[in-house]
């Protein structure tokens, strides 16, 4: 952990670029040291350790950060994000994922057509548009705009409600089948709804108009730039295909791409044989792989099934629904796959490499997730690949241990734990207070021995991943509103590790980030304040001063106590 051989080359031409002096260092390595200071040369730490070693190393031209006392973190990695298709709907209408009737959600769009007045026949969106206990009617829709096509798109990341015009531009009538993983609503008459679920609803959202790639390309760098903010060096984008990574590229090339990007080919055609599946994520990850440290395309992306919440109920459960009087229903969700069919997709993934990533948030697709894992091993034996199951709102007490057995990653997003609307209103009623004891069960997986990472999900919910780490801890949406499930909280040391070391194992980069330890990247963040040291319901308000990358400074907010020499 010391200074090692870094002492011995401490010769003008060998010196720090940078070292840090004075602060809390949580290393995140093996023994979760915390040390005073930290020496960089070009991208990579050479030294860490105390304040009197690592300063000897100084050389003429090193400069020289007094933290005075600061908190270093490495730099926060989402495992479970979606920039490049997310980045696209800032400056949008946004509903702000508030719980609104279908008179108010009326009222809202109104306004913001009024701020954004037509120009010709461009097609409208609305985003963040909350669906849980929502129920809005073709006519409803046409009311609202009928002139031009119109999304209003669900905050779950699942649903899209379309308009009579933007039906007609996307080809889709009473005949349109459901594609595989999604569904088109239809009324008794057999017309659709414009209410479309999962992968149907990429119907209409392909069918819009494409901005130029140089305006998405700016959208995409002001997002970064805002995780960058908030202190996040290291991104797996869990759903992409060629267009998003184009703009990656467009970045990259363009030397604009400060962060670390591991995308996720997107399996959105699973109804054709699994050879054939597979062979095209094979071409993508040789397409696109750009650089090994900050741009690739490795994993590939499952979805098992869509969402839990009333009315969309695609999360596939093991019993039924409830109906709103708590009686069982017929309605166990959709099957996207079916087991053997699944099974053979894991498997030739495996088989070739990749990192499974599964969308799995009922208990029964995260359990027909670990069967096709389990059959991946006896066929393949224990790969590292490293595979990784999403979300897992709800996890059968049964399958707890076989995440560690398998070797199956459990990838968070405990932003998500706490006992909000989408919880109280849209979700224990309609699974009973029996299954409703394993919402989110971040302890009990933890306890079993599976491995915790964090994502956010972005733009279904916030990046701040101080935030996550709240809700982590505290199971509650804020100090004194009631919690969730307060037995499934887990520590602050969890969730940092699910963000920093744990993730980087995720994403097969753990040689190179996730901890501060000599011959890793240079990648660290400086906070304003001692997060082991204060109350967790204050988690989500810090603030970053520094966030670098490769030893670079890419976000800084200048403060007195920094001094720099």
């Amino acid at each position: 952990m010391l200074l090692g051989s870094a002492v011995a080359a401490s010769g003008a031409d060998q010196s720090p670029d940078l070292i840090l002096v004075h602060g809390r260092i949580h290393t995140e390595d093996a023994s979760r040291s915390v040390v005073q200071a930290l020496a960089v040369r070009g991208n990579t730490i050479i030294a860490v350790g105390p304040d009197q070693d690592v300063s000897a190393l100084k050389g003429p031209m090193t400069r020289s950060i007094d933290l005075a006392g600061r908190v270093v973190l490495p730099g926060i990695i989402d495992a479970h994000t979606h920039p490049a298709e997310s980045a696209q709907d800032q400056n949008k209408c946004s509903l702000e994922d508030k719980m609104l009737a279908a008179a108010e959600i009326k009222v809202k769009v109104s306004a913001c057509l009024r701020r954004q007045p037509a120009e010709g026949k461009r097609w409208f969106e609305v985003v963040q548009v909350n669906p849980s206990g929502v129920t809005l009617t073709l006519h409803d829709l046409d009311t609202m705009l009928s002139d031009r096509p119109m999304l209003l798109e669900g905050s779950d990341g699942h649903t899209v409600w379309a308009n009579s015009a933007a039906l007609k531009a996307s080809n889709i009538g009473p005949a349109t089948r459901d594609p595989a993983g999604g569904r088109i609503e239809h009324d008794p008459s057999g017309n659709p709804t414009g209410t479309l679920r999962d992968v149907a609803a990429e119907i209409v959202l392909g069918a819009k108009p494409a901005p130029s790639l140089d305006f998405e390309a700016a959208q995409l760098d002001k997002a970064l730039a805002g995780m960058r903010a908030i202190g996040i060096t290291s991104v797996q984008d869990a759903d992409t295909d060629d267009h998003d990574m184009q703009l990656y590229r467009r970045l990259y090339d363009e030397h604009r791409l400060n962060m670390r990007v591991r995308a996720t080919f997107g399996l959105k055609e699973t109804d054709r044989m699994a050879d054939a599946i597979i062979a095209d994520a094979i071409a993508f990850r040789e397409k696109w792989a750009i650089d090994p440290d900050f741009l690739r395309a490795d994993a590939v992306k499952i979805f098992a099934d869509g969402v839990v919440e009333y009315p969309a109920q695609t999360a596939a459960l093991l019993a039924p629904y409830l109906d709103r009087a708590g009686r069982p229903t017929g309605n166990r969700g959709p099957t996207y796959f079916t087991q053997d069919q699944l099974d053979r997709i894991v498997s030739a993934a495996d088989a070739a490499g990749f990192t499974v990533h599964v969308h799995a948030i009922g208990d029964r697709a995260v359990r027909s997730a670990l069967d096709a894992f389990a059959n991946a091993r006896q066929l393949n034996g224990m790969l590292d690949n490293r595979d990784q199951i999403a979300h897992l709102e709800l996890v059968d007490p049964a399958d707890f241990s076989r995440f560690r057995e398998l070797g199956v990653i459990a990838n968070f997003q405990l932003l998500w734990a706490e006992r909000d609307p989408y919880i109280t209103k849209a979700t224990v009623p309609y699974i009973g207070p029996e299954r409703s004891r394993y919402l989110y069960p971040a302890r009990s997986l933890r306890d079993a021995g599976a491995l915790i990472v964090g994502g956010s999900d972005w733009g279904v919910s916030s990046f701040n991943a101080f935030a996550a780490m709240e809700h982590a801890i505290t199971r509650r949406e804020a100090r004194g509103r009631e919690a969730l499930l307060p037995e499934q909280s887990i520590g602050l040391q969890d969730i940092v590790d699910a963000y920093t070391i744990n993730a980087a194992f995720a994403l097969k980069q753990e040689h190179t980030t996730g901890s501060l330890e000599q011959g890793k990247r240079a990648d660290f963040i400086v906070l304003d304040r001692d997060i082991f040291a204060i109350d967790p319901f204050d988690l989500h308000d810090t603030r970053i001063l520094a966030t670098y990358l490769d030893g670079r400074e890419v976000y800084s907010i200048p403060t007195p106590k920094q001094i720099v020499h």
